[in-house]
């Protein structure tokens, strides 16, 4: 075919169909039956391959390759194209400037600067691209806003991070998400949606991991709530050997300050001293200024409360004074309330009844304020404990405590308190006594005898009852509490008598010791002993406390 014939028929070479001839665009084609390659299919429509019969595909190919490569590169690039690459270049600078701003709020929220802090991860929160950064900053808020006891406002931001978890299907970026449902919902008095949250995070992460011990350590502030020792004793255990294995020490010290309040509720003071003294020694080896100061602040308030159960109210109050000025320095309102509700027990230990009373109903109006039930309802026990005194002199009449009383039993049964509950009924029994209503007393009565037995708080080496009155105790690594001298009388026999747990005949070692003063400190306070074999060992830790 001669160059006159072709450009005689521009039309076809370069008008309407010319776009689609490019070479490129008929190799990259998907779909054979919208751009054929093969020699049957017409190009510019049948009448015009009649008409030029002798036209061959060789010669036009490569005057159409010439053309439409020509007319390629004239066009501009589309403007969509211009403008998204843009707007990618625009998002990649703000995702920068948001991470820088992150890094700036850690460093405003150390240095105890929380709402200059929240202002920046706020603002960091909408340019953050990256799911997995976006995930870490809600984290830092979810903790911010626990700390200002604002726990509902920090249960978005958990729900947040749990649909990232989803999208992503992370198992642990999924246990930490209900972990921090769990922990929420505790502080909001839901113990039993806390403990529903905990088993989906273990579910979702391995055994031995930072947060499995954390959820192990809310299981066990969750059963503290309720009464269950037992199965709190057993998380607690679970916590610290994590601790231990993957050297946290913020962990750790929070087991010992959970542990001291599991003693103190069972009325041993001294081991509960112990456990608080080294929660506050671990607590001094973290650095004050970072986020681990509420660990800080924790361990100051456990051991005013131990040092007040023991009667040294003096440094008791030093303590709790230390950590009410750290809450009111770092914004914490959980710690505050907490703080002042210590204070309280530490006035009606001195017999100021008054300044208690006013400590407790400070404490009770700033839990009320957050939402934290668990806190309003031991202010409201102590301010109990304060009018039963008052009534016991006889400066009130018995009308204003048994109202009091009625009310903090239908908190304290709401949120699960099964000891508080039992307390609260024998309180009303005497009340119920003095203004000479028999049925009254009788019922209290029996309710809190069957409680009592619920609760199970039998020694299991001589069947008297325990944490009714001041003892010292000790656990097992099965997680079951004897008396102290019930234990060691099981140490002391010879080994033709078996060494076992009365509870539950499970095997302990010889070289079990309670008392983590003795025998230099060789074992830890924690647990009693190691198992006796590799398999009970092995089988005990992968028991879920849950």
């Amino acid at each position: 075919m001669s160059w006159e014939s072709l450009n005689s028929h521009h039309d076809f070479i370069s008008g309407g169909v010319s776009h689609q001839l490019s070479a490129t665009r008929l190799l990259s084609s998907p779909e054979g039956s919208r751009n054929p390659l093969d020699g049957g299919v017409s190009i510019g429509g049948a009448g015009a391959m009649e008409h030029h019969q002798s036209w061959t595909w060789g010669d036009s190919f490569s005057s159409l390759h010439r053309d439409t490569a020509y007319t390629e590169v004239r066009n501009p690039r589309p403007a969509y194209f211009t403008w998204s690459c843009f707007r990618g270049c625009r998002a990649r600078i703000h995702h920068s400037i948001a991470k820088r701003k992150v890094e700036q709020g850690v460093k405003l929220y150390n240095q105890h600067k929380q709402q200059q802090a929240v202002r920046k991860w706020k603002s960091a929160l909408k340019a953050i691209r990256k799911r997995e950064d976006k995930f870490e900053l809600l984290g830092y808020l979810y903790q911010a806003y626990m700390d200002w006891g604002k726990y509902r406002d920090a249960l978005e931001f958990a729900h947040k991070q749990l649909y990232i978890s989803e999208e992503l299907d992370n198992p642990n970026m999924r246990a930490e998400s209900y972990l921090n449902l769990a922990r929420a919902h505790q502080r909001l008095g839901g113990l039993e949606r806390a403990l529903a949250y905990a088993r989906h995070s273990l579910y979702n992460d391995c055994e031995q991991c930072a947060t499995a011990g954390h959820v192990h350590l809310t299981v066990g502030s969750v059963y503290l709530e309720l009464a269950g020792f037992n199965k709190a004793l057993d998380s607690f255990q679970h916590a610290h050997r994590i601790a231990q294995a993957v050297h946290d020490n913020a962990l750790e010290l929070q087991v010992y300050v959970g542990l001291s309040e599991l003693f103190s509720r069972l009325q041993d003071a001294d081991k509960s001293a112990r456990y608080a003294s080294k929660a506050y020694d671990l607590s001094r080896s973290l650095q004050l200024g970072d986020l681990n100061s509420r660990h800080h602040r924790a361990a100051l308030l456990q051991m005013a409360s131990a040092l007040r159960k023991q009667g040294e109210l003096g440094d008791a109050h030093d303590y709790c004074s230390e950590a009410t000025r750290l809450a009111l320095v770092s914004g914490d309102q959980a710690t505050y309330a907490r703080s002042i509700r210590i204070m309280g027990d530490i006035y009606r230990k001195k017999q100021d009844i008054n300044k208690a009373f006013r400590q407790y109903e400070t404490a009770m109006g700033s839990a009320a304020a957050m939402g934290d039930r668990v806190i309003q309802m031991e202010s409201m026990d102590g301010a109990a404990r304060c009018l039963e005194a008052l009534r016991l002199q006889h400066k009130i009449c018995n009308c204003r405590p048994l109202e009091f009383n009625t009310r903090l039993l239908e908190v304290a049964s709401s949120v699960g308190a099964k000891l508080l509950v039992r307390t609260i009924r024998m309180r009303l029994s005497k009340i119920y006594h003095s203004l000479g209503d028999e049925d009254q007393k009788q019922h209290h009565e029996r309710v809190a005898t069957r409680l009592q037995q619920d609760l199970d708080l039998t020694c299991g080496g001589c069947g008297s009852p325990y944490g009714i009155e001041g003892d010292s105790l000790e656990a097992l690594p099965c997680a079951h509490i004897l008396h102290a001298r019930c234990a060691y009388d099981i140490l002391r026999r010879n080994k033709k008598k078996k060494r076992s747990c009365p509870d539950c005949d499970k095997a302990m070692n010889s070289r079990l010791y309670l008392n983590c003063n003795d025998y230099n400190n060789t074992y830890s306070p924690v647990a009693l002993s190691v198992c006796s074999s590799e398999s009970h060992c092995e089988s005990h830790q992968a028991t879920s406390s849950v």
